[in-house]
């Protein structure tokens, strides 16, 4: 996000809409981000004010309304990011609204920008033409990588870890965080260690799907299937059989290494009692992985662009 944020703030985007839960993720790379364009930050939230977090013990409580908030950044002179913590629920206010409309025009000739921070993305009518979205992605394989470095030392310094996980395990917990949050990822693995009394092992793997069932099941837009059905459980396709049993190889390091892409997907049609379900379920339990069913009746809201914020966080999520 770094690089794209970067480049909108240079060419002098006005508003920009990041979305993500992570809040403390993103404003840490927000802030090395204001370090290397030399432009100061401001941090603002209703419930604190402003806060310029290289000045962390100074809170202006005074601006803690939005409407004062957006008159004082027009205010202000110097080039600056102002970042506004959850600031969607006060678009509903029309003077609100039409006030940050006015200071999206008034910054695009300025070296200012703001930027709306925050879980969901609804953006008003009348403002959808000023406002740019910047989607904020979970952390991936390499980010995770260094959190679990970062877990481990933490643990080792504490004398409260012993790791005993291989190379191929320790890819495959990796895998298991795909999808989580860092925060979501350091809690299900410190867990999975007190769980098994100091031990990061394979079963971490385990204790790391069973957060992930909790987040599904929260979401509502997925189910979460526990399979212990094999590939030998079906019957005849045995040109499917065999090709999954190579592909399972597509999963790991050497396999990436060697630039060999993982599978996209399978497409399984067929009448109702044919198998499709129970191939889903044994692949899933072959390969490992967690087995999400999508019930596309619940994307669709009666609300505008409901529908397809529901997909993207069913996409994000699984």
């Amino acid at each position: 996000m770094k690089e794209e944020l970067e480049t909108y703030i240079r060419a002098r985007y006005p508003l920009l809409w990041i979305v993500t839960p992570e809040e403390e993720r993103a404003l840490a790379e927000i802030e090395d981000l204001a370090i290397g364009l030399k432009r100061r930050l401001f941090h603002w939230s209703i419930t604190e004010g402003v806060r310029n977090p290289a000045l962390p013990d100074r809170v202006d409580r005074s601006k803690r309304d939005p409407l004062t908030m957006l008159t004082s950044i027009l205010e202000e002179e110097d080039p600056a990011i102002w970042v506004l913590r959850d600031f969607h629920p006060f678009l509903k206010d029309p003077g609100v609204a039409r006030r940050l409309r006015e200071v999206a025009f008034a910054l695009e000739r300025s070296q200012k920008t703001v930027l709306l921070l925050g879980p969901v993305l609804k953006i008003p009518p009348e403002l959808e033409k000023e406002i740019t979205v910047v989607d904020f992605r979970l952390p991936d394989a390499e980010q995770l990588d260094r959190l679990l470095d970062e877990i481990e030392a933490a643990a080792r310094r504490n004398g409260q870890l012993q790791v005993e996980l291989n190379r191929r395990e320790r890819h495959r917990l990796i895998r298991a965080c795909q999808g989580l949050t860092a925060r979501e990822a350091s809690n299900a693995i410190a867990k999975a260690i007190i769980q098994a009394e100091g031990r990061l092992d394979s079963s971490a793997i385990d204790a790391v799907t069973a957060e992930k069932q909790q987040i599904i099941r929260k979401s509502g837009l997925l189910e979460y299937y526990a399979s212990a059905d094999r590939l030998e459980d079906v019957g005849g396709l045995d040109t499917l059989k065999e090709w999954l049993r190579k592909r399972v190889r597509a999963f790991s390091e050497s396999a990436r290494a060697f630039g060999l892409p993982e599978p996209k997907g399978i497409l399984l049609v067929g009448v109702q009692g044919c198998g499709k379900s129970l191939v889903a379920k044994s692949v899933a339990n072959a390969w490992r992985l967690p087995l999400l069913r999508l019930d596309v009746g619940r994307l669709f809201s009666s609300l505008v662009g409901s529908s397809e914020e529901n997909l993207r966080n069913a996409i994000r999520i699984a």
